[in-house]
């Protein structure tokens, strides 16, 4: 199982206790004054956050995700993105042959595949995963379709509370050209001293997540968010700030991409330039018309030439 994110791994925290006396009139407000701290941080029963319930994405708002202008992917190019480190100087495919359904628990064959592999794992709690899907969304969309994506948010009780992002979780991913492997390991509603699981990866993931995730390629080992694109190239951690997401939906911020000004949607779609970059570079550059766009070729600038 990976380990989670120093920063992002944080014990909810417990409310004091006291031994005031209360009178009957004090205990009503108090009782009220729960109720309504209840009702505005989505409590349900046990204390269960309601934000860990997941809702599909409307149809509008996956269209905004799904088709941003090529001028506006050229315009932003690859300002400011993070590059991912290289891990093999050969694209490898079929490494951790999976399922990228809801159902994570799957097999690896060990026999080739036709089609490169992006593994990622990460975990709905986690605010770094939060800001990070919103890339790996928009640069996947460029090389084939989602069905069954879901609204979600980071841990509200953690830092970066309640980034609004996506969940993989129980959703499917087709194209003709590379494979998708993505792995929630836990959802964002509090149990113990971490969250409740949801998903576990396979021997073939968790193997490449150990091999890659770490040292001499991190200086930290086993932490999430974790991508590696067709067994080359590997990020650790979020491409930029969950802060750029604040006090913000999923709507508004999809809003945003097509003009590619704001600071989010900047953020976003340079980083999936350099995703897709990556990508293109160990699919044989297809599509050809997003492989060799102004944007992507900036991006592909970025990218390391030699593994560590």
């Amino acid at each position: 199982m990976p380990q989670q994110t120093r920063y992002a791994r944080r014990k909810p925290k417990k409310g004091a206790s006291g031994s005031r006396t209360w009178t009957i009139v004090g205990v009503a407000v108090a009782l009220a004054v729960v109720l309504i701290i209840a009702v505005t941080r989505g409590l349900g029963p046990k204390g269960t956050s309601t934000a860990s319930a997941r809702t599909p994405v409307p149809a509008d708002v996956m269209q905004q995700l799904t088709s941003v202008p090529a001028a506006t992917w050229d315009a932003v190019g690859a300002k400011s993105a993070t590059p991912p480190v290289m891990v093999s100087a050969a694209a490898a495919t079929g490494s951790a042959s999976a399922s990228a359904s809801g159902s994570a628990a799957a097999t690896a064959s060990g026999t080739a595949a036709a089609k490169p592999t992006v593994l990622y794992i990460g975990a709905e709690f986690c605010p770094y995963c939060a800001a990070e899907r919103w890339s790996m969304v928009t640069a996947l969309a460029r090389f084939g379709t989602f069905q069954g994506l879901s609204y979600t948010n980071s841990a509200a009780n953690d830092v970066y509370p309640s980034t609004p992002t996506f969940s993989f979780y129980g959703s499917t991913y087709t194209s003709s050209l590379i494979d998708l492997q993505a792995v929630e390991t836990t959802t964002n509603v509090p149990q113990g001293s971490g969250y409740q699981p949801l998903q576990t990866p396979s021997a073939a993931q968790q193997s490449l997540f150990n091999k890659y995730d770490g040292p001499p390629y991190f200086t930290n080992g086993g932490s999430i968010p974790f991508i590696l694109v067709g067994g080359k190239y590997a990020w650790q951690g979020a491409s930029f700030s969950p802060q750029t997401l604040a006090s913000t939906t999923q709507a508004a911020v999809a809003s945003q991409l097509a003009a590619g000004t704001s600071p989010a949607a900047q953020a976003i779609l340079a980083n999936a330039n350099v995703m897709t970059a990556a990508i293109c570079a160990v699919d044989g550059g297809q599509p050809g018309d997003v492989c060799t766009s102004a944007g992507v070729k900036a991006a592909a600038a970025t990218l390391p030439t030699t593994a560590k």
